[in-house]
């Protein structure tokens, strides 16, 4: 919600709770239309949090907007945490030049 009041360069959403665990009905995409900053997710194909054809469908509400997503991984990235964060690195090189 800060990217909607700051003008952000670029966002890393690490895990992002799109929904409760059993609650996809209920989820945490008000703000998302309002980001116009360029926006990384990175989450698990295994987050209870996050189901991963809601979370690719919903993304496309950001302009400018990536999903990386890492195998085997649950809510929360530690087994995972060096690729997560070269990804985070090499995105905001990129976007952020």
């Amino acid at each position: 919600m800060a990217a909607v009041e700051a003008d952000f360069g670029g966002l890393v959403l690490f895990s992002y709770p799109l929904h409760r665990p059993g609650f996809k009905d209920q989820l945490r995409t008000a703000h998302w239309p309002q980001i116009r900053c360029p926006t990384l997710f990175l989450s698990g194909d295994r987050d209870p949090f996050a189901d991963l054809s809601l979370l690719e469908k919903k993304i496309e509400i950001i302009p400018n907007a990536r999903l990386v997503v890492f195998k085997g991984q649950g809510h929360g990235l530690l087994k995972v945490l060096d690729d997560a964060l070269d990804v985070a690195a090499d995105f905001l090189k990129t976007e952020l030049k």
